[in-house]
């Protein structure tokens, strides 16, 4: 009954947009095991029931990197190495060389920073 329960919780994620990673999906069948599933509600024994979207909205502000935004805009094949390519977050260390920088390379790194939603200025 486990894989029905799975395949909800799976299904309820990408409907809104993400893809779950194999911890979240180890936390899943630990959380619900020995409950069942009639329509959209999850029975958990002895705890009462409750809808997959809450259980997932609960998932999500437990463990939230376990969850990945789906890429929907195009196919990997059409995809460019730039857009591919995974973007951290800039890290204090980054910023204070930033700070420091003159000319060229305090524009390209301006640049950088704006790209990642990170804009400090010029």
């Amino acid at each position: 009954m486990i894989d029905s329960i799975e395949d909800a919780v799976v299904s309820a994620a990408r409907a809104k947009g993400y893809a779950l990673n194999s911890t979240i999906m180890a936390t899943v069948a630990i959380d619900l095991a020995g409950s069942s599933l009639s329509g959209d509600l999850i029975t958990v024994p002895g705890k009462g029931s409750l809808s997959v979207q809450d259980y997932l909205r609960d998932l999500h502000d437990r463990a939230p990197s376990g969850f990945s935004r789906l890429q929907q805009d195009k196919p990997d094949a059409e995809r460019t190495i730039t857009e591919m390519r995974r973007k951290r977050p800039l890290d204090a260390a980054w910023h204070a060389r930033h700070a420091k920088a003159t000319g060229i390379t305090k524009s390209m790194m301006s640049e950088i920073a704006a790209s990642r939603g990170e804009d400090k200025g010029n």
